[in-house]
């Protein structure tokens, strides 16, 4: 009886060792399961994550572009101004206050001094009336300086017509 119950216990021996066997395999499966489920779900994570950093990144230099070309506007405009200032002041010392001469004023608002020293005889209007040659010509009538009221009959004839 004692070899029965040695073979008995080396069987159940065997049998534990077999069981301990398939149970470590079934528990490696599970484990192996679920560390690449673990990855995958970890990867989708990190790869928004990455994008996200990476939108970021790509934010946090438009910034810095932006702010680059904003303080390089600000030191041209800067620039101009001290420039301009510079050639205000180059002006101001190099312009001496020297008395101008007085413009001579026409028209109605003329003073009378040297406007009415100065001034013309009124011209008469220009005639506008032409007169036609018989062969098609226009000839330009010219004024009388002797009596400008009195128009001659045929002039006046040829006014009439032209109109």
């Amino acid at each position: 009886m004692a070899s029965a119950k040695r073979d008995i216990r080396t069987l159940i021996d065997s049998l534990s060792e077999d069981l301990l066997l398939i149970a470590r395999d079934v528990v490696e499966a599970h484990v192996a399961r679920a560390v690449s489920e673990w990855q995958a779900k970890n990867e989708k994570v990190l790869l928004r994550k990455s994008a996200e950093d990476e939108r970021a990144r790509r934010n946090q230099q438009a910034l810095e572009r932006i702010e680059r070309v904003a303080a390089r506007r600000r030191e041209r405009e800067e620039k101009k101004a001290a420039a301009n200032a510079l050639r205000m002041e180059q002006r101001a010392l190099t312009s001496t206050p020297t008395a101008k001469k007085p413009r001579v004023r026409r028209g109605l608002l003329a003073d009378g001094t040297e406007a009415t020293a100065v001034k013309k005889e009124p011209t008469p209007p220009p005639l506008f009336v032409h007169k036609r040659r018989r062969d098609g010509e226009i000839e330009q009538l010219k004024r009388d300086d002797v009596a400008p009221a009195v128009v001659p009959a045929a002039a006046s004839t040829v006014v009439e017509a032209a109109v």
